[in-house]
């Protein structure tokens, strides 16, 4: 099998992961080859490190979280990633786990040491906040194939070259259960790295805008995004998601991602 890691899975997490791919593509590729494109590293069996989520409000006052990340695709094809919270004490030991499954549903579990065991979270709950952050469940554990993507056209920004692809939802279920009715996101003609994402309502109107600031290359030619802040239009607030110390090929398996894992203490 050919490997594929898919860092949507790992939110926004990573929200998404990026890489140079063969420059000579031409641009009559479609929207859901660019989604791809950028989807994947074809060299990546797993990552793991750590991140700073900073929540700041509308008159800048913030509140800092430490997480650490890890994330799989295993034989089978399947996506995971469980993300702990470090700090500060009160949210110390919270989990979030996600398994995105080729030829079923996918799964998503909550895990919050003052009930004491995880809670799979339903479709219904895809566009709550997560930890009280401007991202959402559906950020932390979307994949590409619940939406329709469509090329709408390429933008010039600083001089790059910008696919801009529409991703819409499905189904009007979903549409409900995310919460949004359609995202454009501006993807680089050359690399393939995302510069920013909006999020919008049935009216057209922007709900939510996260930018691309930073990226690590982790290997020749393949980068990650390491900075992500996502602005919240209506309530003024943003996140800003920043990736540190991370390690690809680190040899995790299906056991680093049980539900036993996702509730040991700290």
């Amino acid at each position: 099998m050919k490997k594929k890691y898919n860092y949507v899975v790992i939110i926004l997490m990573l929200f998404m992961s990026f890489c140079v791919v063969n420059q000579g593509i031409a641009q009559e590729l479609t929207g859901k080859e660019i989604i791809e494109h950028t989807e994947s590293i074809e060299t990546l069996k797993d990552l793991r490190g750590s991140m700073e989520m900073q929540i700041i409000n509308k008159s800048g006052k913030a509140r800092v979280r430490e997480l650490t990340i890890i994330g799989l695709e295993n034989e089978e094809g399947i996506e995971k990633s469980l993300i702990r919270f470090l700090k500060p004490s009160k949210v110390k030991g919270t989990g979030f786990l996600t398994i995105s499954n080729p030829d079923g549903p996918d799964e998503s579990y909550l895990y919050l040491p003052a009930l004491g065991k995880p809670r799979r979270l339903s479709s219904e709950e895809r566009g709550g906040n997560f930890m009280g952050s401007d991202f959402t469940n559906e950020d932390m554990s979307s994949c590409h194939e619940d939406y329709e993507h469509n090329l709408l056209n390429i933008e010039e920004i600083d001089d790059v070259a910008y696919y801009v692809v529409e991703s819409v939802p499905k189904t009007e279920k979903m549409q409900q259960d995310v919460g949004f009715a359609r995202k454009l996101t501006w993807i680089s003609h050359d690399k393939f790295q995302v510069l920013k994402m909006e999020v919008l309502d049935i009216n057209g109107k922007i709900i939510r805008i996260l930018n691309y600031d930073e990226y690590q290359e982790i290997e020749k030619d393949a980068w990650i995004p390491t900075r992500l802040e996502m602005a919240t239009i209506e309530s003024g607030s943003r996140t800003i998601l920043e990736y540190k110390n991370i390690e690809v090929n680190t040899g995790l398996t299906d056991d680093d991602f049980s539900i036993r894992q996702l509730t040991r203490p700290l």
